[in-house]
């Protein structure tokens, strides 16, 4: 039997219940349904999704991330950028100063001016020898200062050219006494550990600078739902503090190898291009991977109600004389979705019925 207060007295209950109990179900008139707001609807279609839930963080490819240091030590003479400012890739980031970069130089420029009085004289020893009229000791000697300097000047070229050097401008104007270091991509400035007039020891960062144009997720799925996940499927992020604003991307890539510390999977998720200017790079983000989608019929979530661990609808039926009949159906329903909950069916009586869909809570029944 349904009622809403069993506690409550036989004449209070008629105006909380609305209804009588009959042998068929429950009739209401149509002044009480009209009273109480009372709506019906038939099941719905909707898509439904098994999904894996996941959380990790925005970063970009190793390809989109680069730190800028000088192959040689020197003192920095000019450092005029902060973080956030915009690089292109070629542009030039620092200025260092360093005799040895001048040694480098001169002793290339050296090298070069010594090359054709080298190998002229190669020649000529050459020519005398095959002549018979010099010995094979001096040509020896002249072919092997000649090939010492030749081999000299391509490793010199080959540092300078490391050096962001251009030598043919080099050979033309002349020795410069301050190196250049330029940003190897385009991006945004994120760290600067420089300041002017310190001295950098070679090798060491200097800036960062980081291209947000391809931005990916780096997600940690566990290892039982790993095996689950494959590259194509879609997904869903979002920021904790933002809920409301929801994303798509795709999985791309899934690890194969589990972390030891906590048990998960990397997973790498693509995020269209469009979306690079809403996330900072390292921004904690929670993502849903759909495994799959389908199409369930369901009915509202205020339309179920439960006995325990069974659920159940109340079918409607509207009688000749415009009351309504009431009917308590027993039901296999999913999870919430969206508001809705899926029910599980083939009967077509019930595919076709119409249900109480707003107003259900008045006959909860006493076993809840």
């Amino acid at each position: 039997m349904f009622c809403k207060d069993s506690e409550a007295g036989t004449e209070n209950k008629s105006e909380v219940f609305p209804g009588e109990q009959t042998a068929q179900g429950i009739r209401i008139s149509k002044e009480q349904w009209n009273s109480r707001n009372m709506t019906i609807g038939k099941l719905d279609t909707i898509t439904v999704s098994e999904v894996v839930t996941t959380q990790g963080y925005v970063d970009v490819p190793p390809e989109g991330r680069a730190l800028v240091s000088a192959p040689m030590p020197g003192f920095v003479k000019n450092a005029p950028y902060i973080v956030g400012e915009k690089v292109k890739r070629g542009q030039q980031l620092l200025t260092l100063e360093n005799p040895e970069f001048v040694t480098l130089q001169q002793t290339y420029l050296e090298a070069l001016a010594q090359q054709e009085y080298l190998e002229s004289e190669y020649e000529r020893e050459k020519t005398l020898f095959e002549e018979q009229v010099s010995s094979r000791k001096n040509f020896l000697k002249a072919e092997s200062d000649y090939r010492k300097n030749k081999a000299e000047i391509i490793g010199l070229k080959a540092q300078l050219e490391l050096l962001k050097v251009n030598v043919a401008k080099l050979e033309t104007d002349g020795i410069r006494s301050y190196l250049k270091l330029y940003a190897p991509i385009t991006g945004s400035i994120t760290r600067v550990m420089v300041n002017r007039g310190m001295y950098t020891p070679p090798n060491e960062p200097l800036l960062e600078i980081v291209n947000t144009e391809h931005l990916h997720l780096e997600l940690g799925v566990y290892e039982q739902d790993a095996q689950k996940v494959k590259p194509g499927q879609k997904l869903r992020f979002y920021q904790p503090e933002n809920p409301g604003a929801l994303f798509e991307g795709e999985v791309y890539k899934v690890g194969d190898q589990v972390q030891v510390e906590n048990r998960t999977v990397l997973v790498h998720g693509h995020i269209p291009e469009n979306l690079s200017n809403n996330f900072p790079v390292g921004s904690y983000i929670q993502a849903r991977i759909i495994l799959e989608e389908r199409q369930v019929v369901a009915l509202p979530e205020a339309a179920i109600l439960r006995e325990g661990q069974d659920t159940y609808a109340l079918m409607v039926t509207l009688q000749p004389d415009g009351d309504y009949l009431l009917k308590k159906l027993a039901l296999k329903t999913g999870v919430v979705q969206s508001g809705f909950i899926p029910v599980f069916t083939e009967d077509d009586e019930i595919l076709n019925s119409q249900f109480l869909t707003s107003g259900s809570f008045w006959f909860k029944s006493e076993a809840e």
